[in-house]
């Protein structure tokens, strides 16, 4: 999962996401997030980035990525 400044998450493949913009200290992102942390995301339940801004916490879906799964 890929963890925007906004505190939205986005999937790789992402169409809103230059993937050369990747990179800290922008997004942050999580390589193996536990199974069914995407649905868990909310205020309540933020996932914080593990790699590139360790800062970043997601706490919000892109709506296009969720129509995806």
């Amino acid at each position: 999962m890929i963890i925007h400044a906004s505190g939205k998450a986005h999937l790789p493949g992402c169409g809103h996401i230059d993937p050369a913009d990747i990179r800290a200290p922008l997004y942050g992102w999580v390589l193996a997030p536990s199974p069914g942390a995407w649905r868990r995301l909310a205020p309540s339940h933020p996932l914080r980035a593990t790699q590139g801004n360790t800062e970043r916490a997601a706490v919000s879906r892109c709506m296009t990525c969720d129509a995806t799964q």
